[in-house]
């Protein structure tokens, strides 16, 4: 031990710096690896848990929807009374059943189950198991002796497929003896067939894109569907390992999660198998940047240490030549710098570097506001001539077609409009010229859309006098009628509301078109959105009000959109 520290003392200077920067990163950037992958594994694990669980419960759900359906069918079909009827007289003495009876039995029970997809074929059997029709269109239906009916029960077994003897298909059968519910005596029994391709379907989407292997159970682990990994009947070998008695749970098996679902209906099991590497794949992804990140920091920590130990190490040495020096005999003095005359310089020119630079730096921060600006002001320009396009299109159509009131009107509210948003120049007018601007601007919007909606303006007289920027709120109202009330078939609704918070106003505009899909609402925020009206004013309220204040969507498909801004309370000086 006191070898190793009389050598960790003679190492030099630099090397001690070199070596203490590099375990000290390398220390920082495997806790910062080992604490990151823990907490991204374990959320991976939670979503994985989460999915796959709601996936069974899915299943769960549809199947009992399913199940219960067909029991439902056989109950309707059971006490019709066309079908008691029919089956009466097959066991009534001297009566004679005949083809055409058959055909009748069939086609009720047709007309009852209405062609439901996922059934696959109805069979009607006498008292004494005979069959006496079905929905089945194979030349050949499988009898039901020798399976033990008491009431209602559900077997797995095999059916031929319509017209092709050599070839079957897997079902689900629903059986039930039924009753005349005159003579109290047992009529027959009633067989409900649904494909194991239907129950398969159910789950079939997420084998089919990579996200593992589904399939169900029965109580003595055998497969009675699957989405294809499994074969049908066949025995799962895990399943003693896996299945807790009509539980519900997950548990790892070999290199896979099985997640698994009780179904007490059947007394199965609908199992989720998943394999590690699917699990792990973000995982890998993560190793693979985190080590990317570690080289980095590593090489970046080489080079520092080496600069830093440089910048302690050279003055040492100077003196250790100085020493050399006087060695020799010679008592010259070291020349010392005027080290308060070099602290003093030194600090005098980085000051005026950081004023340079700093200078520089606002000189920037400006030029690029008010390309900004001129930007913002440039576009502003641009909506104002696509509008008057549009007004004037309108005054064209109403001159031609004579109607002089809604000419006069539209023309009123046009120069009014025009009047206001002119403003002197000023990028800056008041609440009440900007409500003013609104209203023109829904009046001609309502010629042109002719009680396609109505609209509300609510203000608070004390905020009128207070200014805002201009065509604040014309984008938003232009996109809540183009994008939401023009595609709805009722009557649209505008709210527009000013109200105010401690020392901010906000505006609120409500409508109640189409609303915005989340993709859609991503789209107008993203750097190449098309929807500049919008995006724009949130820019402006930034550019004048500050980084606190802009623009926030609200919406909902089918339930319209809520858009609020957000500005400063300033009064009109």
């Amino acid at each position: 031990m006191t070898k190793i520290t009389n050598k960790v003392h003679n190492i030099a200077i630099n090397t001690k710096i070199f070596l203490g920067i590099i375990l000290t990163s390398a220390i920082t950037i495997s806790l910062i690896f080992i604490i990151t992958s823990i907490i991204i594994v374990s959320h991976q694990f939670d979503l994985t848990t989460t999915s796959s669980i709601n996936e069974l419960n899915y299943i769960s759900k549809q199947l009992d929807f399913s199940l219960t359906t067909v029991e439902n069918f056989g109950k309707t079909i059971a006490v019709d009374p066309i079908v008691q009827e029919i089956t009466s007289k097959y066991n009534e003495e001297g009566e004679t059943f005949t083809y055409l009876d058959s055909i009748a039995l069939k086609n009720r029970v047709d007309t009852i189950i209405q062609s439901t997809k996922f059934i696959h074929s109805v069979s009607i059997y006498s008292a004494d198991r005979k069959l006496l029709a079905t929905t089945d269109t194979s030349a050949t239906s499988p009898d039901i002796d020798g399976i033990d009916i008491t009431t209602t029960s559900w077997i797995s077994r095999e059916k031929m497929l319509p017209y092709l003897v050599k070839d079957t298909i897997n079902v689900l059968s629903y059986l039930q003896s039924f009753y005349s519910y005159q003579l109290g005596q047992r009529l027959g029994y009633i067989e409900i067939s649904i494909p194991e391709t239907a129950i398969s379907d159910i789950y079939s989407y997420n084998s089919k894109h990579g996200y593992g292997n589904q399939f169900i159970l029965n109580q003595y682990g055998l497969v009675q569907s699957t989405d294809g990994f499994y074969k049908l009947y066949q025995y799962y070998i895990n399943f003693l390992d896996v299945i807790d008695d009509k539980s519900s749970g997950y548990t790892f098996i070999d290199d896979h999660i099985v997640f698994y679902k009780y179904f007490p209906k059947l007394d199965w099991y609908i199992m989720h198998e998943i394999n590690r590497n699917f699990f792990l794949k973000p995982f890998y992804t993560i190793i693979f940047i985190s080590a990317l990140i570690a080289l980095c920091g590593i090489i970046l920590a080489i080079i520092f240490s080496h600069r830093i130990s440089k910048t302690i190490t050279s003055p040492i040495h100077k003196l250790i030549g100085h020493i050399q020096y006087v060695i020799k005999g010679n008592w010259e003095p070291m020349q010392e710098p005027d080290v308060g005359e070099e602290i003093g310089f030194l600090y005098h020119e980085f000051n005026k570097m950081l004023t340079a630079q700093s200078k520089l730096t606002n000189d920037l921060i400006k030029e690029q506001k008010m390309k900004q600006k001129l930007s913002l002001d440039l576009l502003q320009q641009q909506i104002n001539p696509h509008f008057l396009y549009n007004a004037l299109d309108n005054i064209c159509s109403l001159a031609e077609v004579g109607e002089k009131d809604k000419l006069t009107d539209i023309v009123m509210n046009l120069s009014q409009f025009y009047r206001e948003i002119l403003s002197k120049g000023s990028s800056f007018i008041t609440i009440g010229n900007e409500l003013s601007i609104i209203q023109s601007y829904l009046h001609i919007m309502l010629i042109r859309y002719y009680n396609k909606f109505e609209y509300t303006i609510n203000c608070p007289e004390s905020l009128k006098n207070h200014t805002c920027l201009k065509l604040l709120l014309q984008p938003i109202v232009e996109n809540s009628i183009y994008h939401g009330i023009k595609e709805i078939e009722g009557k649209g609704i505008i709210e527009i509301t000013v109200s105010e918070s401690d020392n901010d106003i906000i505006f609120t505009v409500t409508d109640n078109g189409i609303g915005i899909t989340k993709e859609r609402l991503a789209k107008i925020w993203s750097e190449d959105s098309h929807s500049f009206g919008i995006i724009n004013i949130d820019k402006r309220v930034k550019l004048y009000y500050g980084n606190d204040y802009g623009l926030d969507i609200n919406s909902e498909p089918t339930k319209g959109c809520t858009v609020t801004v957000t500005i400063s309370k300033r009064e009109k000086t």
